[in-house]
């Protein structure tokens, strides 16, 4: 349930709002910081019931905003198959169908929610850009693991350029564990001789679910959201633990001497997974890629969409827009 405004003074708060952030983005934290503090704790569930259970309660907390931001951008949402995985597609109400289309895998440590549930985010970018967006609405672990799961993105891609579509007129995104999906995607289709997308946006990426990376430790006590013991069984439910460095798994692993495209990489500095994004920024880099490592000040994870008003999220969204109009084929 949504938190009535509070001031900032008035909160006895375990985080502390950064002084350096907007003062949009500072009222808007106290909130997101006292409903972290408020919000029951979820157990390592033991069974599919409770994945299932657990899936529900994150859905029924994150429905609400998700469906007031879409419905304040006026945007419309259907959903359909294709090639036999659900999707759900966002447009803006003017939206006339061009050649550049944006495709979309959503956040959720692969265990927690829907294509139909976080439309915010694109929401989002299918107003700022005013193109389609499809979202995957890939089916989560552990019902269904990484193997299956990078299986369904490849069979939507692979029906958008069955029907002729230029890949290069085609964006992918993602956010959270979407991100890390998004790209170990890409290098599966590599892989597979697929024609790559012609540009691609990760959002707060957990691009290696191994729990590597310096920021899991020097960042733990001050990342509102995210905890290393819960992102640890999420891990065990989407993939072996033989297969945590798996490229497909953990894009930080890929081989970036192979062709990437270019990448938009965004994130904030209150995030545990602040390493994984300055570490896939360089792998890709070191590759001889085109990336653009975009950082934000006391932002928490996945900012644009949980704190879509303010001043650092509409520029994290612009900037993605703009990174899309120069990098997608007309």
């Amino acid at each position: 349930m949504p938190l009535k405004p509070l001031g900032i003074s008035s909160v006895p708060l375990r985080f502390q709002v950064p002084k350096t952030v907007s003062p949009e983005a500072a009222e808007a934290l106290v909130n997101l910081y006292a409903a972290s503090q408020q919000a029951p704790a979820l157990g390592k569930p033991l069974s599919q019931a409770d994945f299932d259970d657990a899936n529900q309660q994150m859905e029924a907390a994150f429905a609400p905003s998700n469906a007031q931001l879409a419905e304040r951008l006026s945007v419309t949402i259907r959903r359909e198959d294709i090639a036999g995985v659900p999707v759900v597609r966002i447009a803006r109400q003017d939206h006339t169908p061009g050649k550049r289309l944006l495709v979309y895998v959503h956040g959720g440590a692969y265990v927690y929610f829907s294509a139909g549930t976080l439309v915010g985010l694109p929401s989002l970018i299918a107003a700022a850009t005013g193109n389609e967006v499809i979202s995957i609405d890939y089916t989560l672990a552990p019902r269904a693991r990484w193997q299956t799961v990078t299986d369904q993105v490849l069979a939507v891609w692979k029906a958008l350029l069955a029907e002729g579509r230029d890949p290069g007129t085609l964006g992918l995104l993602g956010d959270s564990a979407g991100g890390g999906l998004a790209a170990g995607s890409v290098l599966k289709m590599r892989d597979q001789q697929i024609p790559l997308p012609g540009a691609l946006w990760l959002i707060s990426p957990w691009s290696d679910i191994s729990g590597a990376g310096d920021t899991y430790d020097t960042l733990k006590q001050a990342d509102p959201t995210l905890t290393p013991e819960s992102l640890a069984w999420c891990a065990e439910a989407y993939a072996d633990p033989a297969d945590h460095e798996h490229p497909y798994v953990s894009a930080v692993y890929g081989d970036y001497e192979k062709p990437f495209p270019p990448t938009l990489i965004q994130g904030g500095t209150r995030e545990i997974f602040l390493s994984n994004f300055v570490r896939h920024y360089q792998a890709i880099r070191t590759g001889g890629h085109e990336a653009v490592l975009d950082l934000y000040e006391g932002m928490p994870h996945v900012f644009q969409s949980l704190l879509p008003d303010a001043p650092e999220s509409k520029t994290a969204i612009k900037r993605a827009a703009a990174f899309f109009d120069v990098y997608l084929r007309r």
